[in-house]
């Protein structure tokens, strides 16, 4: 009985940590760390994209351009490492996002995304738009379940 309580308590913390995640994520600016929520996101303007990815077929995904996002937190960068909940994590050129008007996405066909369906955050590239943009480079780029994103200069 221990053992099964034991086991059930750690469940309990398991799911507890990941629910903190699911809708917030750090932001973090050399010295300073930001915690960003979606309903900090949602009073952004939001920004649409209908298209397939690696792992969806078409979908409609909403949330913040990055120009957006780091003109609000007055983030100045080269790059962004953005980090996802298995700890999988890319460098992604801001230049790069700006050019083609990436976005967190916090809603998928309307429904903010949850854990099981690449939320709480993904980036989202609009791949349909830009025949360039279908290429492996982009697939490890397009990261979901993200909970940190590191500024670099």
């Amino acid at each position: 009985m221990k053992l099964y309580t034991a086991l059930l308590l750690s469940l309990i913390s398991l799911i507890s940590a990941k629910a903190a995640y699911a809708d917030s994520f750090v932001l973090a600016d050399s010295s300073k760390e930001i915690n960003v929520s979606t309903e900090d996101l949602v009073k952004l303007p939001v920004t649409s994209i209908t298209t397939t990815t690696n792992f969806t077929p078409k979908a409609t995904f909403e949330g913040v351009t990055f120009t957006e996002l780091l003109s609000k937190y007055s983030i100045k960068a080269a790059s962004l490492r953005v980090y996802a909940l298995d700890d999988y994590s890319y460098t992604l050129p801001v230049g790069e996002l700006l050019k083609y008007h990436v976005i967190l996405a916090y809603r998928k066909n309307g429904q903010t995304m949850p854990v099981s369906d690449l939320g709480p955050f993904a980036i989202i590239y609009p791949r349909d738009e830009h025949p360039e943009l279908n290429k492996l480079e982009v697939n490890a780029k397009t990261v979901w379940q993200i909970n940190r994103i590191e500024v670099i200069k």
